[in-house]
């Protein structure tokens, strides 16, 4: 073989393999670029997805501050059914969420909240707030839509007008300091 020949053949591979890496070149950036546009779009999603989510919630805190104002902002108006609120502590909140999330007629117990009175039907009430509270907690509540529940249609027949027992008469007057403190969250030392 001649060395011309040689020389031509090795030209012709170097010219041959010299558009093979330009195109290479070209389609390893092309393919660069199409990532980093994927890249931004998922970036963007992203933010529209955490504005979305963000926007949710504020609407529902804003609900949930709107259930609350229903039932006085959280506050008994009277001190035995505060006292009763404690002790049993009612979260308020998970209440709320399950009047949006579930539908539950929170404001079936706003009487309970800005009421004076401490009755058999306002305890009653405290009643089914922790009954709920408790299935709630439990689970069993979970996709159930609350909104066909019938709160306080409790019918007491021929004794209907003890409902309207008026109960603070049978608590002591001496206890009343305790039980503001228990109310306000403080410490009770009890000494014998």
């Amino acid at each position: 073989m001649q060395f011309s020949t040689i020389f031509v053949t090795a030209l012709a591979a170097v010219a041959y393999a010299a558009p093979m890496e330009q195109q290479n070149k070209d389609q390893n950036q092309d393919a660069a670029q199409q990532n980093q546009d994927a890249a931004k779009q998922a970036d963007a999603a992203k933010q529209a997805d955490a504005a979305k989510q963000a926007d949710a919630a504020k609407q529902n805190d804003a609900a949930k501050q709107q259930q609350l104002a229903q039932l006085n902002d959280g506050k008994f108006a009277n001190l035995d059914l505060a006292y009763l609120n404690v002790v049993n502590n009612v979260d308020l909140n998970a209440l709320s969420g399950l009047a949006l999330q579930q539908n539950l007629n929170i404001g079936a117990f706003a009487n309970i909240f800005n009421q004076q009175a401490f009755d058999i039907n306002a305890l009653l009430q405290i009643q089914q707030l922790v009954q709920i509270q408790q299935l709630q907690q439990l689970g069993l509540l979970n996709g159930v839509n609350l909104a066909a529940l019938q709160l306080n249609a409790l019918n007491l027949g021929v004794i209907g007008n003890l409902g309207g027992v008026n109960l603070a008469q049978f608590i002591n007057a001496g206890v009343k300091n305790q039980v503001q403190a228990v109310v306000s969250g403080a410490n009770i030392i009890v000494v014998n």
